[in-house]
């Protein structure tokens, strides 16, 4: 069983100080005898060491842990950007403890909760309601907190996104460009800011290539799921308008779903339909159809909150206003 720094103390006779010096690779820097570093070194190395976690806390008064709520893991640009942030993390020696919200505010809340009275050091989230519950902020006011791929207008702390209507208008032009002129854009969670923005470009772009309000339809619904694209194909191969050149979905989830009604219902993927979504799955390659795609850079997203949040827990505070837009980039396969 590994040994504290006080069990190390104890069996080798050198104080806690000398110890923690040798472990930290600073013992030349106190003058540390070459003899002590060989005799602590050695009954580490058979016995192992453990940090008493409890004991650091009390004496650093942090946690050092992170919170990250995210909409969905299920979500695979969501997973990734945990992925990423839990590499950050490990690195400055914090743990990410990680749950997701199911875009529910109720279920938000309680996360949000849960993780103050843990008492993380900071938090990374993509919030799924217009502000922060009211038991959240009144609790949670001093914790660090970063917004990641939304924010609404109340929402007064640091943003880090993606340009999505930019994005949105590029795509739709590029869809456009390839020889569609009836698009149908499924939309999980439309009260979601990110996705009011990438309807915004949909439309902007749709109208400067000339396109009607009815070449461009919106259908939405509650969640952002598998089951939610099925139901939105559903409905838009239910009504009696001609059947879309192509489809755009604003997630991953969404465009599985979509394809589950086309495997289901029509026996396969219509061959000359072309489809668009958000976010890059390395599976997307295997659609025969011509597919494109809006490429969020994860990395840099996790990069830029992390960095925003580390200063904040460092007691550099960013201003409330700062809001870092990063850029995406279009992929087509097919």
């Amino acid at each position: 069983m590994a040994k504290t720094i006080s069990e190390i103390a104890e069996e080798t006779g050198y104080s806690r100080t000398t110890i923690t010096m040798v472990l930290s690779g600073r013992a030349s820097e106190y003058r540390i005898s070459e003899r002590a570093q060989n005799i602590i070194n050695a009954y580490v190395a058979e016995h192992g060491y453990t940090i008493n976690q409890t004991a650091r806390n009390l004496k650093t008064k942090r946690s050092h842990t992170v919170g990250f709520i995210a909409p969905d893991i299920a979500n695979a640009f969501f997973a990734r950007i945990m992925a990423h942030l839990e590499a950050h993390c490990r690195a400055e020696g914090l743990v990410l403890i990680t749950t997701s919200s199911l875009e529910d505010p109720e279920v938000e809340a309680r996360a949000l909760n849960s993780l103050l009275a843990r008492g993380v050091d900071g938090l990374v989230m993509a919030p799924c309601a217009p502000r922060l519950p009211e038991p959240g902020r009144k609790r949670g006011k001093n914790t660090p907190l970063v917004l990641i791929d939304r924010a609404y207008p109340d929402d007064h702390v640091p943003v880090i996104s993606s340009n999505h209507e930019a994005s949105a208008r590029r795509i739709t032009r590029e869809i456009i460009d390839a020889g569609a002129r009836q698009i149908a854009f499924l939309c999980g969670h439309p009260e979601n800011p990110s996705i009011q923005d990438r309807v915004i470009g949909f439309y902007g772009a749709g109208g400067e290539a000339g396109l009607a309000r009815d070449q461009l339809r919106v259908l939405t619904a509650r969640d952002d799921s598998v089951s939610a694209g099925r139901q939105m194909m559903k409905a838009l191969f239910g009504d009696a308008l001609e059947p879309p050149s192509a489809i755009l979905c604003s997630s991953l989830l969404v465009l599985e779903g979509a394809l589950q009604f086309f495997k289901s219902e029509h026996g396969g993927i219509p061959a000359d339909l072309i489809i668009g979504t958000f976010d890059y799955d390395g599976l997307l390659d295997f659609i025969p159809n011509t597919v494109l795609v809006v490429k969020q850079d994860e990395e840099a997203l996790a990069d830029a909150a992390f960095r925003v949040l580390l200063r904040q827990i460092n007691g550099r505070k960013d201003s409330e206003a700062t809001r870092s837009i990063l850029e995406t980039s279009l992929v087509r396969l097919g």
